[in-house]
Order: structure tokens, then sequence, then C-alpha cells
């Protein structure tokens, strides 16, 4: 990309917006490194029907199969009325601040659609824009632009005080119009980015589970785990943060892992958050899986993937220990079910991990964002008081050579699953970001660990696994082996807390063990299928007790 242009001859003089192309593409969006990122709109229109609004999506078949959760997403989000509550049984149903609106629904309501071009997933907008300047612009600037752009400021960030919340109240720049100013504005040299306040689709899936049942945790013997454990089973004072789509606080196996009052500022943060939700919600801070719909077994429509990620990092035992036993769980709660997800939120609940938690661990993928590719550089500058917190991420279920993100993210241990048989999932994404991988399913067994215990939810509503409900053996994809590094993580930041995210990455890829055939790496020792190899709980932990910091100079 071209460099940006300056946009001020002299501190606080009258600001125009470039009013030249932004892009080499007709619409989209700039990352803060300045990649384009496409995107294409899909036609959506609302329209009353016997009284109620109803959101029609078109353009694709899988377009069209997602608007009811299109249409639950602008219930959510954009002010439009829930009178039918679509999509099934809500535990403790939240009562948002949109839903409490009471303007008509189709007036001055222009929401659009979209596909991101790469990863062919939705997002929605309404009338936001996300912005964040640089710190060091001074106010009056500040003020110029703003008021330039004709936008309004709805909110400031807590976490970040130079980001922002803009809304175009008046819509003097609906749909097209919006994502283009916010490209515009991105190319400002006072701004770090700018980007439109996308509600978005993300991927939580699944790939089919083992065909026979499996013995149960034989992926902590592969690892290492009770060699690692004479080592350390973890401390208390490491934490971490899953963030997911809830976290059953109440199973026996995680209930005593589980911070209490993460935030000791804020009475109400009991036990982590629900990011979903804005903060003025009263359910914003309960983080527990609240969405489920028949078949209640299923992923689609369904919280019941949060509960088994952090069995598999921190379960407790003894039924369905993680690899991380002792250390603490901060359930972060960013999606209900499948529905789409808030950009800004979903980013905001990552800077909030970071300010509590060690270790993030995320076994979802979404298209690029510009505020989550932001909050991933805040976690690694603020996090653990400034050493950085170290975030895993997944690569991915989709057996292509395209790496999901934020798995990516130069701040992000991207990690690929592995078989009982030490061979790589068919279904692992493949790309050069690949850290490590990690057991998972695929050949003939799954992962047993916990899941929902609230009766008839769960992958295991009494059939499999454990006739209570409590545990499922059939848990997989790249989004086991995540929470299984990620625990691993905080296993070496129990016995060296003072090493860097860098330095737990060369820990996990030197001590890794190398699978496959040895012509899939190279001469760096690197494999674009299974990375530096699969993890190696024992060795990582013994080289995490010898490590010790480089001298100064």
């Amino acid at each position: 990309m071209s460099p940006k242009p300056s946009a001020h001859a002299r501190p606080g003089a009258a600001v125009e917006v470039p009013v030249e192309s932004a892009t080499r593409t007709d619409l989209g969006m700039r990352m803060g490194s300045g990649e384009w990122i496409d995107l294409e709109p899909l036609p959506l229109s609302l329209e009353s029907v016997d009284g109620e609004t109803v959101a029609r999506l078109s353009g694709t078949p899988v377009a069209a199969m997602a608007t009811a959760r299109v249409m639950r997403a602008a219930q959510a989000f954009f002010e439009l009325p829930d009178r039918s509550r679509v999509g099934g049984e809500v535990l403790n149903a939240p009562r948002t601040t949109a839903r409490r609106a009471k303007e008509t629904p189709l007036q001055r309501k222009t929401i659009t659609a979209w596909m991101d071009r790469d990863t062919r997933l939705m997002r929605i907008l309404y009338k936001e824009v996300v912005l964040r300047f640089h710190p060091e612009v001074a106010q009056k600037t500040r003020n110029a632009i703003l008021r330039d752009s004709g936008l309004k400021v709805r909110a400031r960030n807590p976490l970040i005080p130079d980001q922002m919340i803009l809304t175009d109240a008046e819509q003097r720049h609906p749909g097209e119009a919006l994502v283009r100013l916010a490209a515009q504005l991105s190319m400002l040299d006072e701004v770090a980015f700018a980007a439109p306040n996308f509600v978005s689709q993300f991927r939580r899936s699944l790939p089919a589970a083992a065909s026979t049942p499996p013995a149960k945790q034989w992926h902590l013997r592969t690892i290492g785990a009770a060699k690692a454990w004479k080592l350390t089973r973890g401390k208390r004072g490491v934490v971490i943060a899953v963030l997911d789509d809830g976290v059953d606080v109440e199973h026996p196996e995680l209930r005593g892992n589980v911070l209490r009052n993460p935030d000791p500022d804020e009475a109400r943060d009991l036990c982590g958050r629900d990011f979903f939700l804005p903060d003025d919600d009263a359910d914003h801070f309960n983080p527990r899986p609240k969405r489920f719909r028949a078949p209640f077994d299923q992923m689609g429509g369904n919280d019941v993937h949060g509960t088994p990620c952090a069995g598999v990092a921190v379960g407790r035992g003894p039924r369905a220990y993680g690899i991380a036993p002792n250390c603490r769980l901060l359930p972060v709660k960013v999606f209900h079910a499948d529905d789409f997800a808030a950009e800004s939120q979903v980013a905001d609940a990552i800077r909030y991990a970071a300010t509590f938690a060690d270790v993030i661990s995320c076994s979802w993928g979404g298209a690029k964002s510009p505020d989550i590719e932001f909050a991933l550089q805040d976690a690694r500058r603020f996090g653990r008081k400034g050493k950085g917190a170290i975030i895993v991420c997944a690569a991915g279920n989709d057996g292509t050579n395209t790496v999901d993100y934020p798995a990516t993210d130069p701040n992000a241990i991207a990690v690929g699953a592995s078989t009982d048989k030490d061979e790589l999932a068919g279904y692992s994404n493949r790309g050069a970001q690949i850290c490590v991988v990690a057991p998972s399913n695929g050949g003939t067994r799954g992962i047993f660990t916990t899941d929902v215990s609230i009766p008839g939810r769960g992958f295991n509503p009494g059939k499999t696994g454990d006739a209570n409900g409590l545990y499922c053996d059939d848990f997989g994809g790249t989004s086991s082996a995540t929470p299984l590094v990620a625990g691993l993580c905080g296993l070496m930041l129990s016995l060296k807390p003072q090493l860097a995210p860098e330095d737990v990455r060369k820990l996990l890829t030197s001590t890794a063990k190398k699978i496959g055939p040895a012509s899939a790496y190279k001469t760096n020792g690197h494999s674009n299928r299974y990375g530096f190899g699969r993890i190696d709980a024992a060795k990582a932990v013994a080289a995490a007790k010898a490590w010790k910091p480089k001298k100064p100079g």
C-alpha cells in the first residue's frame, strides 16, 4: 500500500478527510499493518410482515441460510425488536440496551451485509465506526477530525483511552458510504486504525467425531503429562482465559479453578464476563452458557464449545484432567452459539483477558479485523504487567492451506491438530504460521473432557462419555488442540513467570517432537503441516525449568 497522506498542515488546523480512493479495490477496510481486506456487498432488506420486522438476505446460498442469524444479530445490536425470540431457548435471557429501544423498526434503518472475500464469512453493519488515535495526537486535532467526519462519539473504550466508537446518528453515510468513510479515516496519519463496527460471523466448528469410543485421556499420555506434573501441575497465580461461548462455572471439575472476582475494582465481576452483551447489561457479568436450541448436542444454536475447551486446559480431575489442573480459569464469553458477534466486543474481550490472565486460549476463527489486530498488540504490550500475555489460537478445521485468523497474527501461537497415531489430522489447516500441533481427534479416538452439566444440554446429554452428561469423549478439532497448548504454556509460566511470549514460543518449538515424514520439514525445522512438531509437555516443562534469562549486553 502507498504511504498514508498527511492530513494536517499544522496541529489543530481544519481537517479534510481525503477524497481520493483509499483502496485498490472498490470496498473494504485496512488493517493496522496496511493489508487491505476486500468486502463484497450482499443484498439485505428489512421488510414488515404482519407487524414484525423480517430480515431477508440473499446473494449466495450460504447467505440465504444465514438469514435467521442476521435477524438475531440485528435484534441484539441494531435496535430491532425481538418479539419472537428467534433461535430457541435462552437461559437467563438478556435484555440489552438495544432491545429496550422503542423506535419504529423500519425508521431510519440502513443495515448492510457484507461477505469477506478471503474467508467467505459474513458481516453486517448499521451506523458505527471504531476509531483509534495514535497516543501523541493532540485533543484539538482529534476534535477537528471527528468534526469533519460528521460522526459523533458514542462510547470511549475503558481499556484504551485513545479508542472510541463513533456513530453516524443522522445516517448521513448509509451503507457503502460508511465503509468508504472508515477506509478514508484509516489513511490519516493521526489514526492508528478506523474500521466499520461490524457484527460478524465467527467459526467454532468441529470435525466429525471419532468412529470408536476412546480410551480416556490418551492425549495426556501422548504428550508426557505425568512427567511434566512431577515438576509442576501449575500454580494458582497463573490464569488461563478461555474466550469462547461460555464456560459452565458450576461444573464439579472446573468450579474449583475458576478465578473469583478477577477485577477487584468491579464488584459485579464475580467470575468473568459476557462480551457478547454490552457492559450495561446485567448479564454481562455472567460468562455461563446461555443459548440452547434442539438438537442440544450439536454446535449450531448451542453454547456447548467453551466448557470442553476449559476442561482440556485446566480440568481438576479426577475424571477429566486438564494439562494444567492447578492453574486458574478465567471464563470470557464472546459468542452466543453461532450468532454473529460484534468485532469491537470480541476485541475488548481480548483486552480484558490480557488484563487479568497470563494465557489466552482462542478456539475459533473469523475474518481479519483491525480492532482485533490491535487488541492482540495490546495484549502483548500490557498483558502480564508488561511481559505480554501468551495468545494461543486455533489454526482451523477446513483441511486447507490457509490458517484461520487470528492464528495468523504474529502475536499468536497457531496450533494445528494431530491424531492418536501421531499423524496430522486430515481437517487441520496448514500454512507457514503453524507453530506446533497437539493431539486431538481425527484418528480412532477423540478427547475425553468436561461437558456442560445442565441436564440434557451439551455434546453428551447422557448418551456417551458419562451417563450424567458431565463429560464427553468425542471432543476434538484444533478447538481441543488449542487449550492443550494453552495449558502447557501455563505450566511453563508456573515454573518461570518471567518468560516472555517469544521465550514460550521457543521452548514449545525447540522441544516439540517431529512427527510425519522427515521430508515435510524444511532445513529450519519447520513444516507447513506440523509446524515445528507435536508438543511434548515433559520436555517443554523441563526446558522451562532449566531456562535462564539472557544476561544484559
